[in-house]
């Protein structure tokens, strides 16, 4: 609300007022002429692109661009001086802009961009904030929302969001995928009989076993307390089965927990499943995974079972 003078009527502010306010905010602010030359900075310039105002003035916009992108932007740009919309912002995850500081490093910049008329013709001013932190905290807090704080690989929210879009394109390309259910056979007598430190660190030892067969394009994940799933894209139920059963002879053969002091000697349990009709999705492909981890649960376990399947591969 604007203040009131002596004589009653609104208080303006005179032009001194607002160049203290461009020339002094932390925000960069940028000017440019309909050519794209850079026509005045303030000094908040300088800290985001590492260059002084002064030598900035009389160079194109895309100098503060990395190379890649000064064409396209040269295009946004008349486009949007030809438009008919005066202000844009773009500041979120998704649209931003990229910087190129004089060192040849990059940040992220929020941008608002505006339209306004000068003596000579149309002016354009950037104002310009850097969401470089910002991005790499939020990136930090999706990590920290799709990865298993114990195992370090992804949680089951992670896994299910990648594996449905995957498991859809191999669908859609008519490849095959095929899906692995494990489950460290007496787990909980572990964590009951020596403490949940051994526990843990058994399921650190076995996620290393199963992060030594993981291949580019498969999708490993923490299923839940004992439980792993691993999905393999392009890959047949025959070679996925003898996947999982070298797992599970490398499980036999190892010590477990001796990082914590102790000297353990597991087995594990594997179901494993193949996508069959087109009109099957993710949730068929690990129920039917599920059914046959329980079947080589319940027959006896320390064995790979194909769902459907009779004759499990065990020792």
């Amino acid at each position: 609300m604007a203040s009131l003078s002596p004589h009653g009527e609104p208080s303006r502010l005179d032009d001194t007022v607002y160049r203290k306010i461009v020339a002094e905010m932390e925000d960069g602010i940028v000017a440019i002429d309909a050519d794209g030359t850079i026509l005045y900075c303030n000094h908040a310039v300088e800290g985001l692109f590492q260059q002084t105002p002064a030598s900035l003035v009389g160079q194109p916009i895309e100098a503060l661009l990395p190379p890649r992108y000064r064409q396209i932007h040269r295009h946004h740009l008349a486009g949007f001086m030809e438009g008919q919309v005066d202000a844009k912002y773009m500041g979120s995850r998704k649209s931003f802009i990229i910087g190129h500081r004089a060192d040849g490093t990059e940040i992220n910049l929020g941008a608002t961009i505006l339209r306004t008329g000068g003596i000579d013709g149309p002016v354009f001013i950037a104002v310009l904030r850097d969401l470089t932190e910002r991005h790499g905290y939020q990136h930090e807090l999706e990590r920290l929302a799709n990865t298993d704080p114990l195992s370090g690989i992804n949680n089951r929210r992670a896994f299910t969001n990648l594996a449905a879009r995957e498991f859809a394109r191999c669908q859609q390309a008519q490849d095959p995928v095929s899906l692995i259910l494990f489950d460290l056979d007496g787990f909980k007598a572990v964590n009951d009989g020596y403490g949940h430190e051994v526990g843990d660190t058994v399921i650190c030892e076995f996620t290393q076993i199963l992060k030594s067969v993981v291949h580019s394009g498969d999708l490993l994940a923490r299923w839940g307390g004992e439980e792993f799933v691993l999905m393999m894209p392009d890959t047949s139920v025959k070679r996925c089965a003898a996947i999982a059963d070298m797992v599970r002879r490398n499980v036999e053969i190892l010590e477990f927990g001796t990082a914590s002091g102790v000297s353990l000697h597991l087995t594990v349990s594997a179901g494993v499943s193949t996508a069959g009709a087109v009109e099957e999705n993710l949730d068929d492909l690990i129920r039917r995974a599920d059914l046959a981890l329980y079947a080589a649960k319940t027959g006896g376990r320390n064995q790979v079972v194909i769902e459907p399947a009779t004759s499990p591969l065990a020792a």
